[in-house]
């Protein structure tokens, strides 16, 4: 698991505000005929209720690299993650702060509706 703080995990955005900070997964599949890789993000919330997830899914480990460098996810993170992914099945980025722009870029539209 790879764990940062609030703003280690993510390039510099401008002055876009903090929307939705969460953890990242991402697991890869061995079996079945749909895309192997998936990347869920869990946005943190207050209360006994999870909040709603959002996911999307990759055929190859370089989209997967591109959605993290779209999400503005740092390199070394980026790096240590495909690490991770490579050597198992799993790799978790904790702590990671998206923008409101990186979840519209993301295609996260599950979170803008559920956030009102």
């Amino acid at each position: 698991m790879i764990a940062g703080k609030k703003m280690e995990g993510k390039k510099k955005m401008g002055s876009s505000a903090i929307a939705s900070e969460g953890t990242l997964r991402i697991h890869r599949s061995i079996a079945g005929t749909s895309a192997p890789f998936r990347v869920t993000y869990q946005p943190y919330q207050d209360g006994d209720e999870p909040a709603p997830a959002a996911e999307r899914a990759f055929y190859y480990l370089q989209d997967v690299r591109a959605f993290l460098n779209l999400l503005g996810v740092g390199a070394e993170f980026v790096k240590e993650a495909l690490r991770e992914l490579t050597a198992g099945r799993s790799a978790f980025l904790t702590n990671i702060a998206l923008t409101e722009k990186a979840i519209k870029n993301a295609g996260f539209g599950s979170l803008v509706a559920a956030r009102g």
